[in-house]
């Protein structure tokens, strides 16, 4: 425990630091730091209580832990790479987000994870806006306000469940079972449920996402969608150990990876169109988390993939756009260099789930968990994610070697690792069947982007206040969800 700490105090140090100078090389020592610590703590550490009875943090090493550390180093380094022309304080910034995540996923505490959350959305704040654009200064203004506000709900419930049960510590509420039918209690899981969706992104909770994801800079949309938004996923995973909520979690996640799916399905600008996936793909997260079991492990290794191939695709589509001026995919077709085209399509191939790489290894760990009848809603997200991705294909014609590939190879590198990785260690990946469904997916999704490309459905477009009202809807009938589950 008290090395995996150190590293987290080590990489938040460096990140202070390097606001006074030298901001690229405090971050690769962090980054370095952060990999001995995760060396010497592997594969884990059982629970322990950080600062001692009875105030203190209880903090453990576990899956969860192991995994996000691995990634959020891994991207950390991919984008420090691409992004290394930028000097200020973008660098030490970005190091102390990335420290806090590592520090997110260890917490075994609903009040620290709230105090985690809250540093994490003020830095994505700064960070999203950083270049001062008119767009991302006001997406990034529109992600604090609605952020304040999931984490005021969050605040509410946290009041509402210590009053009940005495106890903040995510083990010792597990071991209570403590009953949801009392009101004031299923009122306060409910709130904190609404605060780590509102953080998360999830749809019509997170209505801040698709645009403050889109108009950030490119090495932060790759972060944000890639590593920080999966600590919202983080804290519903953690909320699912401590109560029995896991049938709320699978209809959230259903009603975030077809809504997201929706808005997708049309989106003509790039980066938002890879923003409203962002949002979709945490669908399987929520799934997998809420049946738990061996399904927790798939979402798990999901969430992982996602962070490796979301952000190869938002580094790509980041890079085309400052090439040439424009956010269209239409007008992006046939005018990308050769690296960019490159990463868009090891991305899509990764994000469709076709064999052998990160996402077919993901998506078939996650399915061999759960029933059958959640794997025909996972099946038609596949298809809705083809569907919605078919519009990149005329994108995949390079125009041109110019440029290398920075921070995507690696990122495009662990993407094949991670599939290879996956296809040696699940033995059911690698028969006719599963590389057949995976290859019909696509196929279905592709034939239903013939059939519903020519129709320009006017969905509704959430603003600031509308949002707002949504979150607070949304947060009464999770209330309502948990009371009645």
């Amino acid at each position: 425990m008290n090395v995996a700490l150190t590293g987290v105090l080590t990489y938040l140090a460096l990140g202070v630091v390097g606001l006074l100078g030298r901001g690229r090389l405090c971050a690769a020592l962090a980054i370095l730091a952060g990999l001995a610590a995760l060396a010497a703590w592997a594969p884990g550490f059982p629970e322990r209580v950080m600062g001692g009875l009875p105030w203190g943090v209880p903090v453990a090493g576990d899956t969860l832990a192991l995994a996000f550390w691995a990634l959020i180093l891994f991207v950390h380094a991919a984008v420090l790479w691409h992004e290394r022309h930028r000097t200020g304080a973008f660098h030490p910034l970005l190091t102390l987000l990335m420290g806090t995540c590592l520090g997110t996923v260890f917490s075994r505490d609903l009040f620290n994870l709230y105090v985690a959350l809250e540093l994490a959305s003020l830095l994505s704040f700064l960070l999203a806006g950083y270049e001062g654009k008119a767009r991302a200064v006001w997406a990034s203004l529109q992600y604090l306000v609605l952020a304040t506000v999931g984490m005021t709900l969050y605040l509410f419930g946290l009041g509402l469940v210590y009053g009940k049960l005495g106890t903040l510590s995510i083990s010792e509420i597990a071991v209570r079972s403590p009953d949801l039918s009392d009101p004031a209690l299923a009122v306060g899981v409910g709130l904190l449920l609404a605060g780590a969706a509102v953080k998360g992104g999830l749809f019509l909770f997170g209505l801040w996402l698709p645009p403050a994801h889109g108009y950030a800079p490119t090495g932060v949309s790759a972060v944000l969608s890639g590593v920080v938004v999966k600590m919202g996923a983080v804290a519903l995973a953690r909320l699912s150990e401590a109560f029995p909520v896991g049938p709320v979690l699978v209809a959230l996640g259903i009603l975030t990876g077809f809504g997201g799916l929706l808005y997708a399905l049309w989106e003509q600008d790039i980066k938002v169109f890879l923003a409203f996936h962002t949002v979709s793909q945490l669908g399987y997260l929520l799934i997998g988390f809420g049946l738990g079991g061996p399904a927790a492990l798939g979402a798990i290794l999901y969430a992982v993939a996602h962070g490796l191939f979301k952000g190869l695709l938002f580094l790509a589509a980041g890079t085309g756009i400052e090439g040439m001026g424009v956010r269209s995919i239409p007008a992006l077709a046939g005018h990308l260099s050769l690296p960019v085209v490159l990463g868009l399509g090891v991305g899509t191939w990764a994000i469709v789930g076709l064999p052998p790489l990160a996402g077919f290894a993901a998506k078939g760990a996650l399915a061999a968990g759960v029933p059958s009848a959640a794997k025909w809603v996972l099946f038609a997200l596949g298809v809705g994610t083809a569907a919605s991705f078919s519009k990149l294909i005329p994108l995949l014609r390079p125009a041109g070697r110019q440029g290398g590939l920075g921070g995507m190879g690696l990122l495009m590198g662990a993407v094949v690792g991670f599939g290879l990785w996956g296809l040696a260690e699940f033995s059911g990946l690698m028969t006719p069947g599963a590389w057949g469904e995976a290859f019909l997916g696509a196929g279905a999704g592709y034939v239903l982007y013939l059939a519903v490309r020519r129709f320009h459905p006017r969905l509704p477009r959430f603003t600031l206040d509308r949002a707002a009202v949504a979150t607070l809807l949304g947060a009464v009938g999770l209330a309502l969800g948990v009371l009645l589950a």
